[in-house]
This record gives C-alpha cells, structure tokens and sequence, in this order.
C-alpha cells in the first residue's frame, strides 16, 4: 500500500489548479547536486519515509457522540486569499459539529515539538518533527493539550491540542471560518530545503486507524 501511495505522489502534482510533470515541480526546487541523482529518484525517497511512520489519524472518533463526525477533500494548491494570493498547502479536516475545542487533535506519528504558538495565517499551531526528518504541521487549534514547549518527545496518538478556527488576524482572531483541523506535511530535500506535499492521500491511508476517546 505504502508504494503505491508514493507512486501516486510521484506520477504528478497539482499547482494552482493545473497539472504539471514532477520533472517540471522539482527542477527549480533541487540544488544541482541533488539533479545529479534526478529528481524522481530524490523526491521518491523522501516521500518513502513518510509513509513508514504514519500511524493514526489525526482526528479520534468519539464513544460518546456519534454526529462528532470529520470530512476532507482533495483541497489541495486550492487558492487561498488571506496575506496574498496563495495555493492550500495541506489538507482541511472538517467539524461536522462546529465547536472550538471539542474535538481532541491527535499526533499522527512519533516525533519532537519543533514549533508552539501563533502564526497569522495558522492561529495556534504546533509543528512535530519526526525521527526521519519529515515535518507535521497542526493550524487552527482552539488550545494545547498542555503547556509544550520546542523539544518536547510526542508519542503517535497523543494529544496535541483541540480543533478550532483560530488565525487569520492578530494573536487571539478567532471566528473567521469555520471549525477544521489544516493539516500540512513537509519532506525534506537536503541542504535546509523541504517540500511540501499532498496530505490527502495520507490521510485516506489513515482513515480506518483512528483512536476511540470519550468526548
């Protein structure tokens, strides 16, 4: 299952809307050491990684409340506007209940806390970097578990923090959209490079590794 995901991510990419050759993607992205190697090869490779360490979905389902359902699309490089014209480097996991800070948000593999706190455009986020290097990007939390800090080991499964709809504005916005988890995943390219790719795909691979919590 695992390569034929990675197939699937390798045969093309999806950027502002139109398809492009992975050849075309990665030629201006690769350092000319990295081109010697060519660049399917490269980006195979790292993407190979990602599915080794994936474990749970990010979102558990509930025993208690069985309307406390999640939805997602294949939204990615969908144009986003807030701060400048963009595409959607990630994946929206979808409230069906729109309610900041009920649904629990789960780490998908093991790894380390690399980044806590505000951005604008991800609200209260947290950023887990994985023992292979790849990086886990968690936007729009209504609050952390508890108090973490850069450095902190997180184990597939625990708690980071709960869904919300902050961002979009100064520290404490809130309000602007609706209710989801932005889930952004990045392998990296050497040389401090990364890349982002489609977390769809991994996420259907998920879908039926979900963890049961009481809420």
């Amino acid at each position: 299952m695992a390569c034929y995901l990675t197939v699937i991510l390798l045969l093309n990419c999806i950027v502002q809307g139109e398809m492009i050759w992975l050849d075309d993607l990665l030629a201006a992205r690769l350092l000319p050491e990295q081109n010697t190697r060519g660049e399917f090869e490269v980006y195979r490779d790292a993407l190979e990684t990602v599915w080794e360490e994936l474990v749970w979905f990010p979102v558990p389902e509930s025993d208690t409340n069985d309307k406390a359902q999640v939805v997602f699309e294949n939204s990615w490089m969908a144009e986003r506007n807030y701060g400048g014209k963009r595409g959607h480097e990630g994946t929206d996991v979808m409230a069906s209940l729109d309610e900041s800070g009920y649904y629990p948000v789960v780490s998908i593999t093991d790894g380390v806390i690399e980044q806590i706190g505000w951005l604008e455009k991800g609200g209260w986020r947290v950023g887990v970097r994985s023992s292979l290097g790849n990086y886990f990007y968690y936007a729009h939390l209504a609050s952390y578990a508890r108090e973490w800090k850069a450095g902190d080991a997180v184990e597939a499964g625990e708690v980071l923090g709960f869904m919300g709809d902050t961002g979009y504005g100064p520290e404490g916005t809130t309000g602007q959209f609706p209710v989801h988890l932005h889930l952004g995943v990045y392998v990296p390219l050497g040389a401090d490079q990364e890349l982002a790719v489609n977390p769809y795909w991994m996420l259907k691979y998920l879908e039926n590794r979900k963890l049961c919590y009481s809420y």
